[in-house]
């Protein structure tokens, strides 16, 4: 019997051909993550008679900053008032509504480290009774899904007068993301060896000047990696936005832009140039901070 070709291959040829399928499946896995987001940011650059041609045009062949102005300057997009009657009411919800995603994601993140910091740190050098079991109770919390409650988050908000604000989102996200910050940044700091913080306190550093100079600059992609979470999950949420909001004083961009979604007077280059403000921090964030995320994911996150 003839051997199979992929016998008769020299290691070397085998290598290359791997690496090429390799290449063609991250290729594919790109281009169907990346798709999506290059259409929305390609229509925010179109007139709204091409965004809506048909067959769908994919690239804007008359670019133009109009929608974006739009946001800006309302009253200056259409003479004929048209357009400017869509293009204020969107404004007048986009940039708060990014400015509260804004101010509860960076509540939320800043919250999780000092808290999770503290935590994380107990959990991994501190020893004391039902230590595993209070960890597994934080984790196991994490796995409960959010619709169960949002009943009871919905009364006790309103019991202490916290809807339509700001402060009851931050509570709410922290509730979510704390449980993973805590484990996250447990196995990252047992992975530090202890011996760094005996050196700083023998050289003269007070507990609050170890963890400053030594202890979190040594975990600082753990550090990152927390934040990046904790901010991603408090941007993205809608599901408690939705319900614990209702006035653009509180609303985040996911509410905004799902709102613009279901009004049909809203244009759809606006409805992506929107989508657009909601993706663009993150992503400066996810681009500045890549290497750390990655760093504190695969590296504190996989040690016990």
């Amino acid at each position: 019997m003839s051997a199979a070709p992929a016998d008769r291959l020299s290691p070397a040829a085998r290598r290359r051909l791997t690496q090429a399928l390799l290449m063609l499946g991250g290729l594919a896995v790109a281009i169907y993550v990346l798709a999506p987001f290059s259409w929305l940011v390609m229509t925010s650059f179109m007139h709204e008679r091409d965004a809506l041609g048909v067959p769908p045009q994919w690239i804007a062949q008359h670019p133009t900053l109009e929608n974006y102005r739009t946001f800006f300057d309302p009253g200056g997009a259409d003479k004929t008032g048209t357009r400017a009657i869509v293009g204020s009411r969107a404004a007048e919800q986009t940039l708060p509504g990014m400015a509260n995603s804004l101010i509860v994601a960076t509540g939320t993140a800043v919250l999780n480290l000092v808290l999770g910091t503290l935590a994380g740190y107990a959990f991994a050098r501190l020893r004391f009774p039902g230590k595993s079991w209070l960890l597994g109770l934080y984790l196991g919390s994490r796995m409960v899904p959010g619709i169960a409650l949002i009943v009871p988050l919905y009364l006790t908000v309103k019991t202490y007068g916290l809807l339509d604000s700001r402060t009851a989102l931050v509570v709410t996200y922290l509730t979510f993301t704390l449980p993973f910050t805590i484990w996250l940044l447990k196995n990252y700091f047992q992975a530090i060896p202890r011996s760094l913080e005996e050196a700083a306190l023998v050289d003269g550093c007070t507990w609050p000047q170890m963890m400053m100079k030594v202890l979190l600059p040594a975990a600082a992609p753990g550090l990152v990696a927390a934040a990046m979470f904790a901010f991603m999950t408090a941007w993205n949420d809608y599901l408690f936005a939705v319900i614990l909001t209702n006035t653009i004083a509180a609303k985040t961009m996911p509410v905004v832009v799902a709102g613009f979604a279901t009004d049909v007077t809203t244009e759809r280059t606006l409805l992506a140039t929107s989508g657009v403000f909601a993706v663009i921090p993150p992503l400066i964030l996810a681009f500045a901070f890549q290497r750390l995320i990655v760093q504190g994911l695969t590296s504190g996150a996989v040690k016990d």
